[in-house]
């Protein structure tokens, strides 16, 4: 039998995890949908909101939180050797993170300011930046622009797609991200789709999380 304390423990997560579920919903519905809206949404009652969640401020960086813990989760695999390849994974590993926080791009990027989000996406930035460089040193990019500029493009480009993805304009797995990333750093786009060929053969091979421990 379940200890009383672990059963209240279960209920409370699993709780805030149905709020914040309803926030995402709610707030991608209406930027302004307050903490009543996402109560009824999420079927409790307002008090249980605010125990979760004093205010609205704290609710929206506990989506950040939740994006921050599941980019993290994503970013848990080993690397291929083929820094293109590793680039490409990258973005699929992480796209499916982007694509269900992606409201928080949309109405929260104001409320949690431009830093915050900048601080989220920083593992996903460093790993990008070693991608390019080393891309670079085996001749497979071009060095048409410095490292960190492009990186910020890549970024640009990311959520330039999420925001389309918002109005319904792209609906696929990240194969747009991971195109348009290997074409800015210079590769042809017939051998983007190859490497894009490869490292969904990766993701499938080594799911995120589950590797062996030989490979971390």
């Amino acid at each position: 039998m379940e200890h009383p304390v672990a059963r209240s423990r279960t209920r409370f997560n699993a709780n805030r995890a149905r709020i914040l579920e309803a926030a995402m919903a709610c707030f991608a519905a209406d930027p302004d949908a307050s903490m009543d809206d996402v109560a009824k949404a999420a079927g409790v009652v307002r008090r249980t909101v605010y125990a979760h969640f004093p205010n609205r401020d704290a609710l929206v960086e506990g989506l950040a939180d939740d994006a921050s813990t599941a980019l993290a989760a994503a970013l848990d695999h080993p690397e291929p050797d083929d820094p293109a390849v590793a680039l490409a994974v990258e973005v699929l590993r992480t796209w499916p993170v982007g694509d269900r926080y992606r409201v928080l791009l949309s109405f929260a990027r104001k409320e949690l300011g431009e830093q915050r989000i900048a601080d989220l996406v920083a593992p996903v930035r460093s790993r990008a930046l070693a991608h390019v460089e080393r891309g670079r040193a085996t001749g497979q990019f071009s060095d048409y622009l410095p490292v960190p500029v492009l990186v910020g493009m890549m970024e640009g480009l990311t959520m330039a797609t999420l925001e389309q993805a918002n109005l319904g304009l792209v609906n696929d797995a990240g194969d747009t991200v991971v195109l348009g990333n290997l074409v800015l750093a210079g590769m042809p786009p017939e051998r983007a789709r190859e490497v894009l060929a490869g490292a969904r053969t990766w993701t499938a091979r080594i799911p995120a999380g589950d590797a062996p421990t030989e490979l971390r």
